[in-house]
């Protein structure tokens, strides 16, 4: 089909932006609209935390009759430095009709508007950092919506190819099932009770709840600083994400492993928001907010995922570091059989890490989708 690609210049473009993949996924029943709101969280200049340590571009893709059936995102993350992102640019938001054109054209926008700002290598999809949402959707399309976590549909890693992108990292997720799980007999096996000896461990402290986030985010950038990708989580995103979950949150949706005062391991979980969002659309009416409202208030959340997780820098890689994951895991499903939380979802993980995806493997974790990574060289002007 015909297609002209135009930057998102006006309020009004931007609110289409944030709408499309809910318009043109609708026939997908596997697709579950998140909210608007909650999409700009993450992509409106003015309410963004990546604004504050990035840049980006945000373009929609229109046919020949001026309808919308594409976006993408062309950003820059000044938090990822260091050799392993020397010239490295990224792109997101990536969302279009089943139409390779659309997609090289979008791809090819981005490029060169990356390319403008002297990077060399385009990687993503991103929204917009890579503490966010991360990777396009390659399986586990059939999977429930998780917070979180994007979907695509299948054929868009295709036409991301022939745009010339590669795959360079799959990310995987995993799922604990406390209904069918035989994890708690794993965890026996292990000697639990013997390897918590000597261990404070203690929730999330809901009266300061600024202070634990604080040590929790400190802790997870030093645990994953040497990780393929990483860029450090920021005061103001660690911030955002707190604010916006706050009315849901738990004191046991956090865990923290401490000992003579230093603290060695920590994980956060967030409930699965599309519990209760999943049946309102991205624009619920007026209606949709007050049953949102009560939902939010009464709501018993059966599942969720696990966005942070990590353990002191010096324990990284050794026998007493996997002794404090172990811990952790083994608390947040204790503390999940307290607050009536069933399915826990890990991720992601990357395809190389092979300690780690061994360790949730054994324990009985069972793969429940994969994102994939793309990359491409461009010519910078």
């Amino acid at each position: 089909m015909p297609v002209s690609v135009r930057p998102v210049s006006s309020k009004r473009e931007l609110r289409q932006f944030l709408a499309l993949p809910r318009r043109i996924y609708a026939e997908f029943s596997d697709y579950v609209a998140p909210l608007d709101h909650d999409r700009a969280q993450l992509i409106d200049p003015a309410r963004s935390a990546f604004w504050t340590h990035g840049e980006a571009a945000y373009w929609l893709a229109y046919d020949g009759e001026g309808r919308a059936v594409g976006r993408i995102s062309a950003q820059i993350d000044h938090l990822a430095t260091g050799a392993q992102h020397e010239g490295i640019g990224f792109f997101g938001c990536l969302d279009a009709v089943d139409d390779e054109e659309v997609v090289v054209e979008l791809v090819r926008t981005a490029a060169a508007h990356l390319a403008g700002k002297g990077r060399t290598v385009m990687r993503g999809p991103f929204t917009l950092s890579i503490n966010a949402e991360s990777g396009l959707l390659i399986d586990g399309f059939t999977a429930p919506a998780m917070v979180l976590m994007p979907w695509h549909p299948p054929y868009l890693r295709g036409h991301l190819e022939a745009a010339g992108l590669k795959l360079v990292k799959t990310l995987h997720s995993y799922g604990f099932d406390r209904r069918r799980s035989d994890l708690a007999e794993r965890l026996e096996k292990l000697g639990m009770e013997r390897r918590r000896k000597g261990f404070d461990i203690r929730a999330m402290r809901m009266d300061r709840l600024a202070e634990d986030a604080e040590l929790g985010r400190l802790l997870f950038n030093g645990s994953w600083a040497a990780n393929w990708g990483f860029v450090p989580v920021s005061q103001a995103e660690m911030a955002a994400m707190i604010k916006a979950f706050k009315p849901l949150l738990k004191a046991d949706y956090g865990v923290f492993v401490e000992r003579n005062g230093e603290l060695l391991g920590f994980a956060l979980f967030l409930p699965n928001i599309f519990e209760i969002t999943g049946d309102l659309g991205g624009a619920p009416s007026p209606l949709g907010w007050l049953k949102l409202a009560w939902r939010g208030l009464t709501r018993r959340f059966t599942g969720g995922r696990a966005v942070l997780f990590g353990v002191a820098p010096r324990l990284v890689g050794s026998v007493s570091g996997a002794s404090v994951a172990l811990i952790l895991v083994d608390e947040l499903m204790r503390r999940a059989a307290i607050t009536g939380v069933q399915d826990l979802e890990c991720g992601w993980i990357l395809d190389d890490n092979y300690a780690m995806t061994s360790v949730v493997e054994w324990l009985g974790a069972r793969s429940t989708r994969r994102f994939g990574v793309f990359e491409a060289s461009i010519q910078s002007h």
